[in-house]
């Protein structure tokens, strides 16, 4: 994993937000995942503007 990903999953396991700007196949799916997986009674949102993706490729 990325630097950039255990920070963000580390923040989220502390209660801290997280935003993470990175483009399609940078790998933003694992910040989110690990943090679900340790606790999987806690809600976790992730917003993901489809129609910008579908009007870059």
């Amino acid at each position: 994993p990325y630097h950039w990903q255990l920070d963000c999953a580390e923040a989220l396991v502390l209660g801290i937000d997280c935003i993470i700007l990175a483009g399609t196949g940078f790998g933003k799916t694992l910040p989110f995942t690990i943090p679900s997986l340790l606790h999987p009674n806690k809600i976790t949102i992730v917003i993901s503007p489809l129609n910008a993706i579908e009007e870059d490729q």
